[in-house]
């Protein structure tokens, strides 16, 4: 099995910060984590930083979460190693338990990842389903080998607080953020994925096939949100 770490010297951490990441610290550490960032990696996002708090964060959870990783050789890792999941880089960090040592996944040699918090995540290769989209991760909200799998992509862009926004100062607004973009895709049979988004009119163009059950699901919840949840529950439905 090749390697399934990357520890060049610059990704060996100096600073205990990272080893003890915790929501309300994020702010405070984001300087020194910014530093590491640009030099480790060339995101020159990072190097915008300019306000004292930011929006949002860079991580799909900001602690340090159990899980394990499949590789591409089907072997799994994680049984003493803690995750952080990075969106914008599209990366995936790692230590083991009790260890200030940061290591870098490689990727070319995961194949899969769970990240277990408020439940467990799941996240695949994203070329697993689209030869073309290499480097980033779907996190799978619905699986279904024969049927429709629902993916996720989030892509999370660092945003400069805008002095000039004056409705933005009116608000409160001022501080710089990290703010996502959410992709849903529908893969049907392990096809290449279809965006689709969260409008009843686009969701019969996408699943035009079983569009019946689509009209059905929204029919039997008319009071409901469409959002995500309700997303997941027509995938759901239509696979019954």
């Amino acid at each position: 099995m090749k390697s399934l770490f990357i520890i060049p010297g610059a990704l060996l951490f100096f600073s205990t910060a990272w080893s003890q990441v915790e929501t309300a610290e994020m702010s405070a550490d984001f300087k020194e984590m910014s530093k590491f960032g640009s030099r480790a990696s060339g995101f020159e996002g990072y190097q915008t930083y300019s306000s004292g708090i930011v929006n949002g964060s860079q991580f799909f959870n900001p602690n340090w979460s159990p899980g394990t990783i499949t590789t591409i050789n089907n072997e799994k890792v994680g049984k003493n190693y803690l995750f952080l999941f990075d969106k914008v880089r599209q990366e995936l960090f790692m230590k083991w338990k009790d260890s200030s040592v940061i290591l870098l996944a490689d990727k070319n040699q995961i194949s899969s990842f769970t990240l277990n918090t408020d439940k467990a995540h799941y996240f695949v290769a994203a070329g697993t389903y689209d030869p073309s989209n290499k480097g980033n991760y779907f996190e799978v909200l619905v699986s279904n080998e024969k049927g429709y799998t629902l993916l996720k992509l989030v892509k999370t862009k660092f945003v400069k607080a805008d002095e000039r926004d004056i409705e933005k100062q009116r608000l409160g607004d001022i501080y710089d953020s990290f703010q996502d973009q959410v992709t849903y895709y529908v893969s049907f049979n392990k096809g290449l994925p279809q965006p689709i988004t969260l409008k009843e009119k686009n969701m019969l163009k996408v699943l035009t096939s079983v569009k019946d059950k689509v009209s059905g699901y929204f029919e039997q919840h008319p009071e409901n949100t469409v959002d995500e949840s309700f997303l997941v529950g027509v995938i759901e439905s239509i696979n019954s």
